[in-house]
């Protein structure tokens, strides 16, 4: 199988820049953290709120998010974020979550997977949530611009 990760990354990156566009609206001194920083992808100082962006496009293949725990032993995404949110992208729309109800929500009702991911190359723990238990948490969900 081959490995997308590089190519993975640049994606979710234009993502990440798209949602900053907009929220620079309403807060224009919003910005994206540059360089490898795991904690949060974005930071918006008007309301000292942390966003960590996620691209979930094989969700549209299942009827679950994709959270992942841990990468190769190591605590990550859910497990290792600062983020106060946790905003999932799956090509229609952005669905706004509590970090911390996300987790809750995850461990209560996701199925924990454990294995290499399609087009990845290192192994991966993590929660298979029902979407619509992740859309009932919502603190918004918005269409892409």
């Amino acid at each position: 199988m081959k490995d997308t990760f590089k190519e993975d990354i640049v994606l979710g990156e234009e993502i990440e820049y798209k949602l900053l566009k907009t929220i620079k609206i309403k807060y224009p001194q919003a910005y994206k953290v540059e360089g490898k920083f795991k904690d949060y992808d974005l930071f918006v100082p008007e309301k000292n709120i942390k966003i960590e962006v996620k691209r979930d496009i094989g969700s549209n293949k299942s009827d679950n998010y994709f959270i992942e725990c841990f990468c190769n032993g190591i605590a990550s995404g859910i497990f290792a974020t600062k983020a106060d949110y946790w905003v999932i992208f799956d090509e229609n729309k952005y669905i706004w979550v509590d970090r911390f109800m996300l987790w809750y929500t995850s461990a209560n009702t996701g199925y924990l997977w454990k294995g290499i991911p399609r087009g990845g190359c290192s192994e991966v723990v993590a929660y298979l949530t029902p979407k619509k238990e992740i859309i009932n948490i919502a603190t918004l969900i918005t269409k892409l611009l």
